[in-house]
Formats: structure tokens, C-alpha cells, sequence
């Protein structure tokens, strides 16, 4: 079917807050939005991905096993209604800023409302790697970036750390200017 290209991480989509998907007139046709945010998210080995991430204003995101297609997860107009267990550090990364890995304090578990690609509506709990994948997107969908839920101390240390990665990459490539 394809795949999205992912956009420039300087583009203010990233930042807003998105439109509900319309089912009664849908902008793009659930199943193929879902499956090619999915085959973009497997392409560029994410755990999850959302619309404003490929330029699309659209309330709407994947999350799963990148290598197991099947586990994947489109969730549109989702709701979290609810957060649970204790608040758990993580390092996070995101594929609209590849090498940048944050450690961010997210709550363990979450209650989600959302819509399937096929219209059907359910409130599921999830826990682990999964509710913290689901509330990276969430943020995702109201235009706020994973550097904004870390700490200071957290963030200076990952914008050094990615400094010399890429400084490292540069010094690899024979671009030491």
C-alpha cells in the first residue's frame, strides 16, 4: 500500500493540536491510513507513530512490535480516561528526532478510549512499554513533544549526549569541520 514520509522535525504540525478523524467523511479512508501509519512506523522501526508525524492534523496513531505487524494498533479519536500505578522513568526516543533519547516520567498504566479503523469503539487498560508508547503519541496528537514532559537536568543531558553522537558520526564520515 506505502508508505508516509516523516516530516521535518522543525514543523509546526508537531506542535498543534489535532482535528478528530471524521468517520461520516473521512479525510482519508480509515483502513488505508491505519495501515500505512503502520507501515511507516515498521519501515522506520518505531513503536509507535502518529498523523501530525507524517503532516497529517488528524487525531489519530499506531503503536506496537515493529517486527510483528500483526500487534499493531491503530487508535483513532483516542481518549486516555485514566492513568494508574506509580509514575516510572524511561528513557524515551521518537522518530521525528532520530538519536535523541530522553528520560521521562510518565504514570505505569493508562485507561484509553478510543475508535478501531473499522468504527468500533472500546476503553481498554494497558500497562508497560504499551501504555507509555500510548502516552508519548497521545502527546503527540495535542502538539506536545517528549522533551516538554522531561526535567531540565534529563534534557541537557540528552541534547549533550546527542551533540556527541553526532559529532562522533561527523568525525566517522570524514566531516570533521
Amino acid at each position: 500500500m506505502g508508505v508516509y514520509t516523516l516530516i521535518d522535525n522543525a514543523d509546526p504540525i508537531l506542535k498543534e493540536k489535532t482535528e478528530a478523524f471524521n468517520f461520516d467523511d473521512p479525510q482519508v479512508p480509515p483502513e488505508q491510513l491505519a495501515t500505512m501509519l503502520a507501515e511507516t512506523m515498521m519501515l522506520e522501526n518505531g513503536i509507535g507513530l502518529a498523523a501530525p508525524q507524517v503532516g497529517m492534523n488528524l487525531s489519530v496513531f499506531v503503536i506496537g512490535d515493529p517486527t510483528n505487524k500483526e500487534s499493531i494498533i491503530a487508535m483513532f479519536n483516542p481518549k486516555i480516561v485514566d492513568t494508574f500505578g506509580e509514575m516510572v522513568y524511561y528513557t524515551e526516543g521518537c522518530l521525528s528526532f532520530p538519536g535523541l533519547y530522553v528520560k521521562v516520567k510518565r504514570p505505569a498504566g493508562v485507561r484509553i478510549r478510543f475508535t478501531d479503523m473499522n468504527g468500533e469503539t472500546t476503553t481498554t487498560k494497558y500497562s508497560g512499554m504499551t501504555a507509555r508508547s500510548i502516552q508519548h503519541e497521545y502527546d503527540h496528537l495535542d502538539g506536545i513533544l517528549f522533551q516538554r514532559r522531561a526535567n531540565r537536568t534529563h534534557l541537557e543531558k540528552a541534547r549533550k549526549d546527542y551533540k556527541m553522537m553526532m559529532r562522533r558520526r561527523k568525525k566517522a564520515n570524514g566531516n570533521s569541520n
